[in-house]
């Protein structure tokens, strides 16, 4: 790094304690300049809310261009890092929300979209250029931008505020009557591990990674935490690393079951959604490991258990939009959609409050359902009583 920046060691120690603290600042250095230039563009652009927005657009696909390393370090190595890495990403993540929310709340045509519909557009746009990224499809960005530029104005209603106010008034009713986190749910966010050996192994693997570092975890401490012997452990998995990721396809394979309705698959789709969504988001609630994992502790295992990650957002979006009735409008609704769930899942963790997720489950549907059957169906939907 130091013969990379032409500078010597001596003279790097004293601007930066460690690596990880460079990487940070450079995270911010970028983030900062990035959301500037979009800023800029939105400002000196003429017309309405779409011309302005699609300025912004087309200005945030330049920079992913043109510097294409940094992009890519700011959106993929980022939380590789873990936690440190996660919280630089949010905070960057929710100066973008808090622009988005802006435009459509100063925007004289335009109906404000509350928190939880612009973080799942929020989470889609950075899915899509994940995608862009790890594809290394540097030619595809201008195209890329106008696909944001279409997801981002697909979930504008006349009914917006009514819907947010419905869905205001059931998520209080919800946490009037206490519906929490079920009192079976350990408060440290670990799940209670049953079963056999194997199975205790695996919930302790996924509990230590979100718990530690990762990097420092060690075959014998999950051994311990399971109460299994270390011979049954090295009997069962090779190290560390092949035990996680069997966890990690245990919790795959759990998830993707329930996006598996048969529903979803018939003319009843847009209530199929909503009830599925419902069940995913009151499932992860209730196993804040599992949350914990899908947002953060996957990340900092390496690059299988990050695609494995990816993949997962990815085959629960297909599953839940594979049945849809109607064209899709939108080139990026899987990478949406996926995006949506995977970011919101991080927010609530980010906050601690991943206990509220099952009451955030219609807005998640609404972001689901919309590309197909556009925002006006979308909210009539959801606004209704289950």
């Amino acid at each position: 790094m130091v013969g990379l920046a032409g500078v010597s060691r001596r003279s790097f120690y004293e601007q930066f304690a460690n690596k990880q603290e460079c990487f940070l600042a450079t995270f911010d250095v970028l983030a900062s300049r990035g959301a500037s230039r979009v800023g800029a563009a939105y400002r000196a652009a003429p017309g309405d809310l779409e011309e302005r927005l699609q300025a912004a657009f087309g200005e945030l696909g330049e920079a992913m261009r043109s510097n294409w390393k940094g992009a890519s370090l700011a959106i993929l190595e980022t939380p590789v890092l873990g936690a440190p890495g996660l919280l630089r990403l949010r905070r960057a993540t929710a100066t973008f929300e808090g622009m988005l929310s802006g435009y459509f709340q100063h925007a004289p045509e335009a109906s404000a979209l509350r928190g939880p519909v612009i973080r799942g557009i929020a989470g889609g746009l950075h899915a899509a250029m994940s995608m862009c990224l790890r594809e290394e499809s540097a030619d595809a960005t201008p195209g890329l931008s106008e696909e944001m530029f279409r997801w981002t104005l697909l979930f504008q209603t006349p009914g917006a505020e009514r819907l947010a106010e419905r869905l205001m008034k059931r998520a209080r009713t919800a946490l009037a009557q206490g519906r929490k986190a079920p009192s079976g749910a350990n408060q440290d966010g670990a799940c209670a591990a049953a079963g056999g050996d194997r199975e205790r192994l695996l919930e302790q693997a996924l509990r230590l990674a979100v718990l530690q570092d990762y990097r420092e975890l060690s075959a014998p401490q999950i051994a311990d935490a399971a109460g299994v012997p270390i011979d049954a452990f090295f009997e069962l998995f090779e190290g560390k690393e092949a035990c996680f990721l069997a966890a990690l396809a245990m919790l795959s394979d759990e998830l993707l079951s329930m996006a598996a309705d048969p529903d979803l698959m018939s003319s009843d789709w847009p209530n199929a959604v909503r009830r599925t969504v419902g069940e995913l988001m009151a499932y992860l609630a209730e196993r804040p490991i599992y949350a914990q994992t899908i947002a953060g502790g996957a990340f900092a295992a390496g690059p299988q258990a990050i695609e494995r990650n990816v993949q997962l957002s990815r085959g629960i979006a297909a599953r839940v939009t594979a049945g849809a009735p109607r064209q899709v409008r939108s080139a990026l609704v899987v990478e949406g959609v996926a995006g949506a769930i995977a970011h919101t899942v991080r927010c609530q963790v980010a906050s601690g409050q991943i206990q509220l997720l099952s009451v955030l489950s219609d807005y998640l549907s609404y972001i689901v359902l919309t590309p197909f059957i556009g925002a006006n169906a979308a909210a009539t939907i959801v606004e209704e009583d289950l």
